[in-house]
């Protein structure tokens, strides 16, 4: 989807949430504006998945598991912000507690998103569908994400991963924090940030 797609979803999608659907917000917000901010965020991140989705695919068929790292390590962060670039006016980024690229390390507000997904999914057995943020002039919304079966060739049980694969990512992340996952797992969020200005001007 292109730029002036994505951000048709802002300007032309003034819609109301059923009444009693819970509001999962840092603060209490009218429904539309919520609506707004959560098919925005969800649009913008299915692009980038599908776009690191792609890119990981053709690396694991080229040049397999080893050199599927380097999607990881040199290309994932580059599609992060060609996509982010590609819609303007906003930012993109993808973070997890447990981390492999010190780049990707959740600041504060992203660590609270985290937080509250891990909270929930202890409480109920169910990770929300999305956490939204108002904060400084700006809104944040947060995707989780889970591990699926392609993700556990490099982020699951050191054990049962390839040693060559296990040697790769020792050598470009020796304080690697993302092994360990199983199938299914709650991995980590996309955060997608959407400066109030843009927002308010589409809830006239």
């Amino acid at each position: 989807m292109k730029r002036a797609g994505i951000l048709g979803v802002i300007t032309a999608g003034i819609f109301f949430l059923s009444c009693g659907q819970p509001q999962y917000t840092n603060i209490d917000m009218p429904p539309k504006r919520i609506k707004l901010i959560k098919d925005f965020g969800e649009d913008v991140s299915k692009m980038l998945l599908k776009e690191l989705k792609k890119e990981l695919k053709t690396a694991l068929k080229t040049k397999g598991p080893v050199g599927a790292i380097d999607v990881c390590s040199k290309k994932a962060l580059e599609i992060t912000q060609e996509v982010a670039e590609e819609i303007g006016d906003i930012e993109i980024k993808r973070t997890s507690f447990k981390y492999r690229n010190p780049k990707n390390k959740p600041d504060k507000y992203e660590a609270e998103a985290l937080s509250f997904f891990e909270k929930t999914l202890r409480e109920t057995g169910k990770i929300p569908p999305y956490y939204i943020q108002k904060i400084n002039g700006e809104y944040r919304y947060y995707k989780p994400l889970k591990v699926q079966g392609v993700c556990l060739t490099c982020h699951g049980d050191p054990k049962s991963m390839d040693p060559k694969v296990v040697e790769k990512l020792k050598e470009l992340y020796p304080e690697d924090k993302a092994t360990g996952y199983k199938q299914g797992d709650f991995r980590g969020i996309i955060r997608v940030t959407i400066p109030e200005d843009v927002v308010k001007k589409s809830c006239l």
